[in-house]
């Protein structure tokens, strides 16, 4: 059950919670559904999926990050394709009727009215989430935070090297010179794949890179 008192409602990204994002996640993720059985206005919606979510600070303002892609074939997983290289291209006429159907559902409830909601494809440095975002990636630069510290600490740079399984649970395997560390999938608090240069491969150059993704569809919540 969500707060009906704005006053108790999330405004800070520093109190989400690991369960309240997953609550989101799938509650965000059942309304596109519930849109799709509509009469769409745009028929690219219908090869929409939500990826991801991502609660952050940008310029002193808390904002909601909704993102958005079609999706990932078999095709596409078996071909090796990282994310930003798969079929992601979304028109601003898609991201505003998802933003638009996302605000009448309560989907979006748990959050203070002074929240940004912003609806927009992966970008430049796209978030991974599911294990397909994770198949899809292997071999590129991460960086990775998890709910609570793994092996000593709670965020990682480093390559991913490959997905396995430990008793029963995903794990992905980071590895930097001979340092190796298995992070499991469902300790993964947000996790993005850095650009790509063939100029250079370090990771300074992908970090720097990658704070200039491109974003399309911003919007803020109304009132």
């Amino acid at each position: 059950m969500y707060l009906t008192n704005d006053t108790n409602k999330i405004s800070d990204p520093r109190l989400l919670t690991k369960q309240l994002h997953i609550q989101i996640l799938d509650d965000l993720r059942k309304a596109l559904s519930e849109l799709k059985e509509t009469k769409v206005e745009n028929p690219g919606v219908l090869k929409m999926r939500i990826r991801n979510w991502l609660f952050l600070y940008e310029e002193g303002e808390p904002v909601v990050d909704i993102i958005l892609d079609k999706g990932y074939s078999l095709a596409d997983v078996e071909a090796c394709k990282v994310p930003r290289q798969a079929e992601t291209a979304l028109t601003f006429d898609e991201c505003t009727e998802i933003h638009k159907y996302l605000l009448t559902t309560n989907a979006l409830d748990p959050f203070a009215d002074d929240v940004n909601i912003r609806v927009g494809s992966p970008g430049s440095e796209p978030t991974l989430h599911d294990l397909e975002d994770f198949e899809a990636s292997v071999g590129d630069m991460l960086t990775v935070e998890t709910w609570q510290k793994v092996a000593g600490r709670s965020k990682y740079t480093m390559v991913l090297n490959e997905i396995c399984d430990n008793k029963g649970f995903k794990v992905i395997v980071l590895v930097e010179g001979a340092h190796r560390f298995e992070v499991p999938l469902e300790d993964i608090k947000v996790a993005f794949a850095l650009p790509f240069h063939p100029s250079s491969k370090s990771v300074k150059v992908a970090k720097d890179a990658a704070r200039h993704k491109a974003r399309n569809g911003a919007f803020k919540k109304s009132k």
